[in-house]
């Protein structure tokens, strides 16, 4: 009979394998990962299909916690999912050959992931995109694909964060690097700015006249997985 510590390599290696297939794809609704949790808490401290309270030992978000954190190890799902989905988001902003991404880049703006697609599964990658930008950068090449405000593209950090006050008085906080440029950032923003809005423009327009924009796309890298792209500022 194994016990918790035995079992806790069963859930991470055979129960959670099976849901990677799903989890890669679809954005699981709460009600399941609550499903699925409670098979996973009664397997790990019974290994039946049912526990009750007094025989789980740990909280269950102290057992999803790493092990060098005090936890048991076992893998947060919603995490998972989540972490696994967003690779669909990197995939589409870094093409190679697949068909869904080519398919996709041609129906969206890949700034703002707005376009011509719709259903459940996009919308579940769209309310991602937040998540997406807060763990990536961008080197700007043609400037299509990168969000002005919302984008980490400048040593600086984000515009909307650097500059609030000017990014108040933006007309839309989701418009790309190059529709900016080409327009110019006053076109962007509300005709009357208010005193502290004039001075943040100050600040940032020197910044923007030196980026040049090329033919190049867009590259975006993760902060988390090596350093970041070197940006002006």
């Amino acid at each position: 009979m194994l016990n918790p510590m035995g079992r806790a390599v069963m859930v991470n290696t055979v129960l959670d394998s099976q849901l990677i297939y799903a989890m890669s794809v679809l954005q699981l609704p709460q009600g399941t990962l609550d499903a699925l949790d409670r098979r996973r808490r009664a397997f790990l401290w019974s290994g039946d299909e049912q526990v009750h309270g007094a025989q789980c030992l740990v909280a269950w978000e102290k057992v999803c916690q790493e092990k060098e954190q005090g936890g048991m190890g076992i893998k947060d799902i919603a995490a998972e999912n989540k972490c696994l989905l967003l690779k669909l988001l990197h995939r589409l902003h870094n093409p190679g050959d697949s068909a869904w991404v080519r398919w996709v880049r041609e129906r969206v703006d890949l700034a703002t992931l707005t376009g011509d697609v719709a259903g459940p599964h996009w919308r579940d990658l769209v309310e991602l995109l937040p998540l997406y930008r807060a763990v990536t950068s961008c080197v700007v090449g043609d400037g299509a694909s990168t969000c002005f405000w919302e984008d980490r593209w400048l040593d600086c950090g984000r515009l909307k964060e650097v500059f609030p006050l000017l990014h108040s008085h933006a007309i839309s906080s989701e418009v790309s690097v190059a529709c900016v440029l080409r327009d110019g950032v006053r076109a962007r923003l509300m005709p009357r700015l208010t005193a502290g809005a004039r001075e943040e423009l100050a600040k940032l327009s020197p910044l923007l006249d030196d980026v040049l924009l090329s033919e190049e796309e867009d590259r975006r890298t993760s902060p988390l997985s090596g350093p970041a792209p070197s940006t002006r500022c």
